[in-house]
C-alpha cells in the first residue's frame, strides 16, 4: 500500500441544532462548537463561526447577520450549512480535501431527502465521493456503548437543541423513532417568556441557556454550589416598564416548575413510543433499559424522571454531549457490508 493511501483519513460529522462536532480519524474530535455562523450580509464571506460568532448574537450592527442554520432539528438555511461545513472542513485540513477518503454525516432525523441530497452532494462538491449520511439517534446509540448489531431491543432518547427524539433500535438499524420540537432550544424559550411574564424582564437567549444549564432540575433535589448551598442565578436585562437595564433574581424551583411543564410532551411520546414497540423488542428493555444522550440528559433528576415513566433502569450515556460524533468513530471503522446507513 502506498504511502498516499495510508494518509487517507475518515471524517466524522455530528451535524446538531446546538453544536458542530467534527472527528478526524487518527486525531480526535478537532472541533466541539455551537452550530453559529456570523456573515457580511456586502461581501457574503464567513466572519465567524462557532463560539465566536455566538459571542455576537443579539449584538451585531445591519452588516452582519447571524445565523443558525438548523432549527428545530431541521435545516433553516441549505446554504448556511454548506458555509459552515466548508469554514471548518479548510480550517481543519487547509482546503487539503485529498487527505478524506470518508466522510459520514449524522443528521437529525426530521432532515427531508432533499436536504439529505443536498448535504451529500455538498461531500461529492469537495471531491469526496464516499461520503454517506445516517441519522443522529444511531450514531448515539453506538456512541453511548450500544451493540445495536444483534437481535437485542434498545431504547434511545436523546435530548438535544433542536429536537427531542426516541429510537427503538435493533439488527443494526432503527426499528421505531419519533421526535419532537420540545428540547434544549425549547427549554430557553418557555424561561425567557417566564421570566418577562413573571418579573417584567426581558432576557436575552444566552442569559436563557445560562439559567437553564445552572438551575435545571425535575425533582426537588435542587443544584447546589461547592459549599452546599442552593444556587440562585442573576438574570440581567431590559425592563419592561422602566426600559431601563435591570437584574433580578431567579430560583430553581422556578426553572423547574417551567421544565415540568416542557416535559409533558417528551413524557407523552415517550409513552408513545414504549406503546407501539413490537413485544420481542419492548421485552428486550426490560433488561436494557433506556439510555439518554444530549445535552438535556445532564438535568438534575432526569434519569429518576424517567425511571417512575417508563418503570426500568435508565441509565445516562458516558459522554452525552458527544454520543454522536463517538459514534462516527466507530461507524467508519466498519467494513462496508457491515454498515447499515445510507449511501
Amino acid at each position: 500500500m502506498s504511502e498516499k493511501v495510508k494518509d487517507k483519513l475518515s471524517v466524522g460529522v455530528d451535524l446538531g441544532t446546538s453544536n458542530l462536532l467534527i472527528y478526524v480519524e487518527g486525531r480526535g474530535t478537532l472541533f466541539n462548537e455551537p452550530s453559529i455562523i456570523a456573515i457580511d450580509k456586502a461581501s457574503n464571506k464567513v466572519v465567524s463561526v462557532g463560539f465566536e460568532a455566538q459571542e455576537l448574537v443579539g449584538k451585531v450592527h445591519d452588516k452582519i447577520e447571524v445565523v443558525k442554520p438548523l432549527s428545530g432539528g431541521v435545516i433553516a438555511d441549505i446554504d448556511m450549512i454548506k458555509e459552515l461545513l466548508i469554514y471548518t472542513l479548510e480550517k481543519i485540513f487547509l482546503s487539503n480535501y485529498s487527505q478524506i477518503s470518508k466522510l459520514l454525516i449524522c443528521i437529525p432525523s426530521e432532515i427531508t431527502e432533499t436536504e439529505k441530497s443536498a448535504i451529500r452532494q455538498l461531500g461529492l462538491e469537495l471531491g469526496i465521493e464516499n461520503t454517506m449520511i445516517d441519522e443522529e439517534i444511531k450514531a448515539a446509540a453506538i456512541g453511548g456503548g450500544l451493540d445495536i448489531f444483534t437481535p437485542n431491543g434498545h431504547l434511545v432518547v436523546d435530548i438535544g437543541g433542536g429536537t427531542t427524539d426516541f429510537g427503538v433500535l435493533s439488527l443494526g438499524d432503527v426499528v421505531l423513532s419519533k421526535s419532537i420540537k420540545i428540547a434544549g432550544d425549547y427549554f430557553d424559550r418557555q424561561i425567557t417568556d417566564y421570566i418577562k411574564e413573571q418579573h417584567k424582564l426581558e432576557i436575552g437567549p444566552q442569559t436563557a441557556e445560562r439559567i437553564k444549564v445552572k438551575l435545571s432540575s425535575l425533582t426537588g433535589d435542587f443544584p447546589k454550589d461547592e459549599e452546599g448551598q442552593r444556587i440562585i442565578c442573576d438574570a440581567m436585562g431590559r425592563d419592561l416598564v422602566s426600559g431601563l437595564p435591570r437584574s433580578v433574581q431567579v430560583e430553581a424551583e422556578e426553572v423547574r416548575e417551567v421544565l415540568l411543564a416542557c416535559f409533558e410532551s417528551i413524557k407523552s411520546t415517550l409513552i408513545s413510543t414504549l406503546e407501539s414497540t413490537p413485544p420481542e423488542l419492548a421485552g428486550d428493555l426490560v433488561d436494557n433499559g433506556i439510555i439518554l444522550t444530549g445535552g438535556g440528559s445532564q438535568i438534575l433528576g432526569i434519569k429518576e424522571y424517567f425511571e417512575e415513566i417508563a418503570q426500568v433502569e435508565v441509565q445516562i450515556s458516558l459522554s452525552p454531549m458527544t454520543a454522536v460524533v463517538d459514534g462516527t468513530k466507530r461507524l467508519l471503522k466498519m467494513e462496508k457490508k457491515h454498515y447499515f446507513g445510507e449511501y
